[in-house]
């Protein structure tokens, strides 16, 4: 259900390069000065990549931390892999591990799980690091950390993709509304005029369980700031239920008349929820 007020969360970060981990803040961060670290790769970098990590990490990394990060040669071949650890309770390097399973200089004891995760391409941030203890598979990502990854790393290479249909919005505001939790959250997604999309699905708002309410004005200043011409909207019902509400069908021929007025077209109006979806329009 949606109502026309406003309600804005800030946006939900996603930290690059191993952010959560600069040393100089340090004390202001959620990470434990004790425990293990299992680091994870969830994509290639180019080498252009490669440098300028090395290069931010040999700055913002402690000595055991920069000693851990693998070769690029070893780099190319590892993404959704972990490839290496560092054990915090003794604030040593842990031994690096190859994704295939072999070891160099030593044993992992990977039975005892670790207690957080770095990924050197991208972290999706919570409030806390993400807890594996008890749940690490052999040699890959736990399933919880796996799919966020998978889901930003999608979302992503979204960016320059043509929408040619609902059902391809659809899967990327499926992608996305996970930030929302167990609440209604609203989401746009900007496109140019050839509908190719200028950027991932904006979070404009968020509720509760059953409702959220929505400012047209944030959902346009969402589109301008990155100069749509077009776009998709879509919400979530937690509940399941992907039925539209009268207040649903309402905002919709709203965000459409407004949409015309300052020239950005509103293709479609979509509620998912987890693999269904449809699309609000009236018969």
């Amino acid at each position: 259900m949606i109502a026309n007020a406003f309600t804005c969360t800030g946006p939900y970060a996603i930290l690059l390069l191993l952010g959560v981990k600069r040393t100089e803040n340090r004390s202001q961060l959620p990470i434990p000065e004790k425990g293990r670290c299992a680091i994870s790769c969830s994509k290639t970098f180019s080498k252009e990549e490669y440098g300028s990590f090395v290069q931010w990490a040999s700055q913002n990394l402690t000595t055991e931390e920069f000693m851990a990060i693998p070769s690029w040669k070893d780099i190319s071949e590892w993404p959704g892999k972990i490839v290496g650890a560092c054990d915090y309770t003794s604030r040593k390097r842990n031994d690096l591990v190859l994704a295939d399973g072999d070891e160099r200089g030593g044993k992992v004891n990977w039975d005892e799980g670790y207690d957080y995760w770095w990924d050197l391409s991208q972290v999706v941030a919570f409030d806390h690091p993400i807890p594996c203890r008890g749940d690490v598979g052999m040699w890959q990502l736990p399933s919880t950390l796996a799919s966020h990854v998978t889901s930003v790393d999608r979302l992503a290479r979204s960016v320059g993709e043509r929408i040619a249909s609902s059902e391809t919005a659809a899967e990327l505001f499926r992608l996305a509304i996970p930030v929302a939790g167990e609440n209604e959250g609203f989401f746009v997604l900007p496109m140019n005029e050839s509908r190719r999309v200028l950027a991932e699905p904006v979070l404009v708002s968020i509720g509760d369980s059953s409702t959220t309410t929505v400012d047209p004005s944030e959902v346009f200043s969402a589109a301008l700031q990155v100069g749509a011409k077009a776009i998709v909207v879509a919400h979530n019902h937690p509940s399941g239920d992907i039925r539209p509400s009268a207040q649903d069908y309402e905002l919709t021929d709203q965000l459409k008349r407004l949409g015309t007025k300052i020239g950005v077209e509103v293709l479609d109006h979509l509620i998912v929820s987890g693999e269904q979806w449809c699309v609000v329009e009236r018969n």
